[in-house]
Order: C-alpha cells, then sequence, then structure tokens
C-alpha cells in the first residue's frame, strides 16, 4: 500500500512539473491510446460480428420470402396437379388397352347388329404403334338403310371409347334405298412405352 501511494506521488510530482502543452499532449496521447485500444479490441470485432449477422438476416429473409411465395402458390398448383391427373385418367378411359379391343370390337359388331344392318366384312388390320398409343384400323363393310346406318354411327360415337370413321363410301344397292358403306373404322390403345418396330434388329 505505501509503494502504491509513493508511485502516485512521485507521478503526481511528474505531471506537476510539465508544461501545460506538455499536460495538454499527455492528455491527448492518453485519449488516443484508449480510443485505439477501444476500436481494435472491443469495437471493430464487434462490428465485424454485426455485419456478418446483418448479411445473414438479410439472406435469411430473402428465403423466408421465397419460401411464403411458394407457399402461397402451392393449393393452386396441388389444385393444378388433381385437374392434370383427372384429366390424364380420363384420356387414359378413351384409349383402351390390348385386353379390352376384343371386348371393344365385338360391342362395335353388336351395335351394326342392333341397328339392322347386314355386316359383310368385319376386319382388324395391322397396328401402327407410335410414341405412347396404337392406331388400330378396321376395315368394316356394311349393308343396310340410310336411317339405320345413321343409327349405327350416332350409337358407336356415344361409346367411351376413341372411334373415327375414315374413307366412308357409300354405294346405292338395287333394292330402293338399301346402301352398302364400306368404311375404316379407326380405334387407339394405349401402350406404356414406344413398342419396337417389327423385324427391327435388337441391340445386343
Amino acid at each position: 500500500m505505501n509503494l502504491d501511494r509513493f508511485s502516485l506521488a512521485v507521478l503526481q510530482e511528474k505531471v506537476a512539473a510539465l508544461t501545460p502543452q506538455q499536460r495538454v499532449m499527455l492528455f491527448v496521447g492518453t485519449f488516443v491510446c484508449m480510443v485505439s485500444a477501444f476500436y481494435f479490441l472491443q469495437y471493430q470485432p464487434r462490428s465485424e460480428v454485426m455485419a456478418t449477422l446483418k448479411t445473414d438476416l438479410a439472406q435469411q429473409e430473402t428465403r423466408l420470402g421465397v419460401l411464403k411465395e411458394a407457399a402461397a402458390k402451392l393449393p393452386a398448383l396441388q389444385e393444378e396437379l388433381a385437374r392434370a391427373e383427372a384429366e390424364f385418367a380420363h384420356l387414359l378411359s378413351l384409349l383402351p388397352d390390348q385386353k379390352e379391343i376384343p371386348a371393344l370390337l365385338e360391342t362395335v359388331s353388336k351395335l351394326g347388329a342392333q341397328a339392322g344392318l347386314e355386316n359383310i366384312l368385319f376386319q382388324p388390320q395391322a397396328e401402327q404403334a407410335h410414341e405412347f398409343y396404337a392406331v388400330i384400323p378396321i376395315r368394316l363393310d356394311l349393308i343396310g338403310s340410310y336411317h339405320k346406318l345413321g343409327a349405327f354411327f350416332d350409337n358407336m360415337s356415344k361409346l367411351d371409347r376413341i372411334l373415327k370413321v375414315e374413307n366412308l363410301t357409300m354405294t346405292r344397292q338395287k333394292e330402293g334405298s338399301v346402301l352398302q358403306v364400306a368404311c375404316t373404322l379407326i380405334t387407339y390403345r394405349f401402350v406404356e412405352k414406344p413398342e419396337e418396330k417389327a423385324g427391327a434388329p435388337k441391340s445386343k
């Protein structure tokens, strides 16, 4: 304790011996040292940490905004997906698979008989493969009146399948209003993947 008092007294004597200009310089130097120490030891490290935190905060706010925008669009996207799936399922129902083709052809033949038409020719042709579906042409020759033919085509159009009539020709028979009709009936079937062309060499 006495030593500390002695050191303090000596320091006071030395300060008292200084001129006013030296005292001012000593005060300024001490102040500069204290400010510098505070800046380099306290303020600058904390400023760097604050700058990093501000950058991270801005990035998180941007990310949060993107997520909120995506969340707001989610119900609409889910609804659109549901509509697309329903439409796809409906389109698939219009394209029978291979197992349903015989039943479909039998149905068309029955419609002709129910309409009172005479079936001369009902001959499926070779399939034509495409990317995700196959075209099945059917050669169809019928004999009957105009009204019976109209009823047959009308009933056929009401089937839940895609059926298209091409190359339609009508020839009047000698027996009054009886017509002979020749046409190609086109139907389709769904395929899971592109089919290999007949006779195409298989890769080793």
